[in-house]
């Protein structure tokens, strides 16, 4: 049998595992906003922001904040073709670089350039 510290100790592994998973869907307060242009430094390509939301838990026990980033394509500027197609990447809060300088883009308007396929 377990003693009552260890089954409190779970309890609250379970609880905080059940609040990450079990989000309010609101955005996090202490992220960017969404349309901030990033350099995802784990990938080093440029992006921006599409959504946000918390993760797990850090060592301070804060949460951690996980960022969906879309990935500009890299271009070869001797050749100007895509060397890559856009990539979407969930990229923690720690890994990415925000640009707070450059005015955040406005999303709806960026997807309409992009034809409209994305869903951002």
């Amino acid at each position: 049998m377990t003693d009552s510290s260890d089954t409190k100790e779970i309890l609250e592994k379970i609880a905080d595992a059940f609040d990450t998973i079990t989000s309010d869907g609101k955005y996090p307060k202490e992220a960017v906003r969404p349309g901030t242009i990033v350099r995802a430094n784990r990938l080093d390509t440029l992006g921006v922001v599409t959504d946000a939301f918390y993760g797990e838990l850090d060592a301070d026990d804060q949460r951690i904040i996980i960022y969906t980033v879309l990935l500009f394509p890299k271009r070869n500027p001797l050749n100007h073709r895509r060397e890559e197609q856009y990539y979407i990447s969930n990229e923690y809060e720690y890994e990415v670089t925000a640009y707070l300088m450059i005015k955040p883009i406005n999303m709806s308007e960026f997807r309409k350039k992009l034809g409209g396929g994305l869903f951002i």
